[in-house]
């Protein structure tokens, strides 16, 4: 597929550029410096491996070898999952999946949490700060009702579903789920190792 290198470099170049934004980003990249990452983007089942290294995130369109964790689902609820301040609901609701290190997964998540980025002090660079600062307040203003509205909504949702429903769990309950996850699967590995062994 022709197209597929020419999106994984624009990715690639996107995603670093944005990163860069953030003086800070390199540390946050740190805990997952040297994972591979596989996104399965679906209805069209394409795999991009994200690498992250030092200070930036390396976009392969094939990796042979195993990956850490891979994590599924349409652009869209991806997308969720990256912004979502509650993100594991994608996860629980069935619309994103993870397979592999969920450790690994949720602190993917947690690096874009993380980034802090003055969008201001870069746009002053090119347009002065006098109207670097008028647009920066317009923006905020916006920004502001914009996410105090989506902020209430969010809660109201993660409330109906921890509490009404019980569809989601509280995060402290994911947590612990997740540590389950990756005992099991070390367990399971562990078990087929000494299976393996005792046929010998």
């Amino acid at each position: 597929m022709i197209i597929k290198p020419i999106l994984t470099g624009i990715l690639e170049s996107a995603l670093n550029q944005y990163l860069s934004l953030d003086e800070d980003a390199s540390l946050f990249i740190t805990p997952i410096e040297s994972k591979v990452i596989a996104i399965n983007i679906q209805p069209f089942n394409e795999t991009l491996y994200l690498c992250p290294t030092t200070d930036k995130i390396q976009v392969l369109e094939q990796y042979h070898d195993k990956v850490d964790t891979t994590i599924s689902g349409t652009i869209s609820a991806l997308g969720q999952m990256g912004l979502s301040a509650t993100p594991m609901s994608a996860v629980f609701a069935g619309e994103v999946t993870i397979e592999g290190d969920t450790q690994t997964a949720h602190k993917f998540q947690q690096l874009f949490d993380q980034l802090d980025i003055d969008l201001e002090e870069k746009l002053s660079r090119f347009t002065g700060d006098i109207i670097a600062h008028k647009m920066g307040n317009i923006f905020r203003s916006g920004y502001q009702w914009t996410e105090e509205s989506m902020q209430t909504f969010k809660l109201n949702c993660k409330e109906f579903l921890q509490q009404e429903t019980r569809d989601l769990p509280a995060n402290p309950e994911a947590d612990i789920f997740y540590q389950q996850v990756d005992t099991i699967r070390s367990d399971y590995d562990r078990l087929l190792a000494r299976i393996e062994q005792l046929k010998q």
